[in-house]
Parts: structure tokens; sequence; C-alpha cells
């Protein structure tokens, strides 16, 4: 968190502790150096003080500048690190290995500041705070600077001028360029990502098949053979499709296996009577189905049909009248769920089939790529059947596929186009 306002109004807040890390680059520098340095110690025997675990050497340092002014100009700070020992200079030559005359021009500069209450219980005799509760959270906004030019150096102090990340010289905003149609990474590179078997030329046409070599014979074999394997696959998975729709279709399908009505009397009836509704009411009662001159659920299988009767009857309450209906046995058709499910099981074979069949030609050609790529005269061999990518959407695709994710290093979203 931030240090509270309320801490920095007090009549006597604790004391403003100023800590700096300075990161080297390997690119620049040859190494990935943190250096932590503070110019004070603690009060444990006088030891490196210690913020959020590290350690931050005793050095004579001085920085200047950090304050923002309203004329719209940027700071540029200024810090000097003591040099009567000759580490600095010591440095610098090491560095300057790297890349000449660099002076450490481009190493990270953060400047940390919190207040003593905070700060490790390990900086204090005893090993607790005597000012507050330490809290690695409670720090001002860190200040983040790059050191830009050296100013002055010798036997006594090193002085280098900072600045900000975005005012160095020679840094452009945006460092790409947003360009619509053209492809910014370097082909086969960390961005581009591409490490297969040769496609097209700059231009986009396919390149035939290397031949002065057996790796790559076997390679265009198994690459062939993977292309033979993904119709019967493709064309498989289609019929599958449709067999399981047409499973799931039939599964739910009641076909009417006959119709029956029937009033004897007998055990051999088949009807459905409806309520009674009488002239003092609703319809009384519920639809009763009889088949063969058993009473029966009526749902799925015994359903009501036709009207084909009502009569006049007379009860406890007066005159009313019964409707008499056809009876409906239904049933599902289990003949054309038996051709379905065969002709699933049989879509479902030649599914798996084609699918390993696939999956082995990929792997063939996953291994066959493989000896080609480690085979001595691999580079030679792309270079020589003009491996270069058009850096075009439509190098990327013929690559990566028409619907994979392209690292496509450009804005087809933008109207700024490369001629």
């Amino acid at each position: 968190m931030a240090i509270p306002v309320s801490e920095l109004q007090k009549v006597n807040p604790s004391s403003i502790i100023e800590l700096f890390e300075l990161e080297l680059v390997t690119a620049l520098h040859g190494v990935n150096t943190v250096y932590r340095f503070h110019a004070g110690s603690n009060m444990n025997a006088n030891g490196e003080l210690v913020w959020k675990g590290n350690a931050y050497q005793r050095f004579p340092v001085e920085a200047e500048g950090f304050e923002y002014t309203g004329n719209g100009q940027l700071p540029r700070p200024k810090i000097r690190v003591s040099n009567l020992l000759g580490t600095i200079t010591e440095i610098l030559l090491t560095v300057n290995t790297t890349t000449a005359g660099n002076d450490l021009n481009g190493a990270k500069l953060t400047r940390i500041r919190t207040l003593a209450r905070y700060i490790d219980n390990a900086n204090f005799d005893g090993g607790s705070n005597p000012y507050g509760t330490p809290d690695p959270t409670a720090e001002f906004p860190q200040e983040i600077y790059y050191l830009d030019r050296k100013v002055t150096e010798n036997r006594d102090v090193v002085e280098w001028e900072l600045a900000a990340a975005f005012d160095l010289a020679g840094v452009r905003a945006p460092k790409r360029q947003c360009i619509n149609n053209r492809c910014q990474w370097v082909y086969r590179g960390t961005e581009c990502g591409y490490a297969g078997a040769p496609i097209a030329d700059e231009n986009d046409v396919l390149l035939d098949g290397v031949t002065d070599s057996p790796e790559a014979v076997a390679y265009y074999a198994a690459k062939d053979a993977f292309e033979a394997a993904k119709q019967p696959l493709a064309d498989a998975e289609a019929a599958l499709n449709s067999a399981t729709n047409t499973l799931n279709d039939v599964s739910g399908t009641w076909s009417l296996m006959e119709t029956r009505y029937l009033r004897l009397g007998f055990t051999a009836d088949y009807y459905v009577r409806g309520p009674k509704y009488t002239i003092f009411g609703p319809a009384r009662g519920t639809y009763i189905g009889v088949w063969n001159g058993a009473t029966v659920t009526l749902g799925d299988t015994y359903r009501r049909g036709k009207l084909r009767a009502t009569d006049e009857s007379a009860n406890r309450l007066g005159s009313g009248t019964f409707s008499w209906f056809e009876i409906e046995r239904w049933a599902l058709d289990t003949t054309a769920i038996s051709d379905a499910q065969a002709a699933y099981d049989s879509a479902l074979s030649t599914y798996n089939t084609a699918k390993s069949n696939y999956d082995s030609a990929e792997s063939a050609l996953a291994t066959a790529f493989d000896a080609w790529r480690t085979s001595p005269p691999y580079q030679g061999q792309l270079d020589a059947i003009g491996d270069v990518c058009g850096k075009r959407l439509s190098s990327c695709k013929l690559r990566f596929g028409e619907l994979a994710d392209l690292p496509f290093g450009a804005f087809p979203g933008i109207g700024t186009f490369f001629t």
C-alpha cells in the first residue's frame, strides 16, 4: 500500500529512507546483475539496511533533481556515487567489454522511499522495530529512470544523468510501426514462432520437394501420406455426425400401432371414457382407458383417439353426459431405432479407423521432419529452395493454417499500408 497521508502529516513522523536499485541489461552489459545500495547503515551493528528481505549495501551516494515542475519538461535527475576505491570504474571497464563506451548507459535505476517505521526488524538491535510495525507494502510510488549519460568520472565520484523511459535519445513511440499489410517479425524468430518445414517462397508460391538428401525425401513422402489422410477423416467425421443426428431423431419416435373401439360391456372392451359433465358444474372425473377389458394408464403407450359417442345417464346430482373415444396404442419404432443404431456403429468404426490413420500419419510426419531438421544439409537446403516468408497475411496462413491463431506481426485493422 502507499504511505498513509496521516502518517506524513504527523508532527514528528519517522525518517524517510531512500534506497536505490540498479539493474543491468544482459544485451548491453553482459550480465543482468542487480546492485542495491543505500547512503547509510542500519541500527544493528551498523550493518547493511534490509528492506523486503533484501540487503542494501552501505555506499556513499547522492541523488537530486527528481522534482517535477510545471513547465512541461520531464525531470532529468543526477546521481553521484563514490569511486574512492575504484569500485565503479571496475564495473564500467567490465561492461564496456560487452558494449564499447557504454559506461552503464541504459541500466535501470529504481528509487525506493519508505519510512523508518516500516523497514524490517532485522535493521534494529534486538530484532524489533521500535518505531512501528514493519510493512513491506508501505512505500512511496517507485520512481524508475535509466542511466542516460555519464557526466563525470574521476577517482572520487562517478556521476550520471538519468532519463525517464520515454525520454531517452533515439527512442520512438510507438516502438513498432503500425502497418496494415506487412509482418514485422523475423521469419522463424521468437515472435514468429514458425519452426516447420519450408512451405513457400516470398511470393507465396509453394516450394517443390527437396530431393538431394534421404531425410528430405522421407519427409515429403510422410507429408504426402499425411495430406492423403485428411479427406477420409473429414468424410468419416461428417458421416458420423449425420448418423448421430439420425439416431437421436428416431430414438424418441413413437408410432401409432393400432386404434380400437368396442363397447360391449365385456372383458374385450376397447375405449376411452371421458369426464362426466353435469348441469351443476364443470367436468367431473378423469379420462379412463380400457384395453381388452382392462383399465390402462393413458400416456405414451395408450392415448385418446377420436370422439365416437356421447350418452345420457343419471346420477345423484342429476343428469349428465359421458364422452366415448377410440383408444390408440403407440410404441417406439424399434425397427427405425435398430437401423439407425447399426448405421451409427458402422460410421463410428469408420471414423475410428480414419482417425487412427490420421494420427499415425501425423506422428510419422513429425518424426520425419525432426530427422530432416537435425540433419546437416537442412539449413543449406532451406536457403537453396528459397524458403522466405512473404510477410503477408496469406504467407502466415500458408504456414499455420487458415483457422489457426496467427502470430501476424502487423495491424490489419488500420489503414496504413506498406509500399
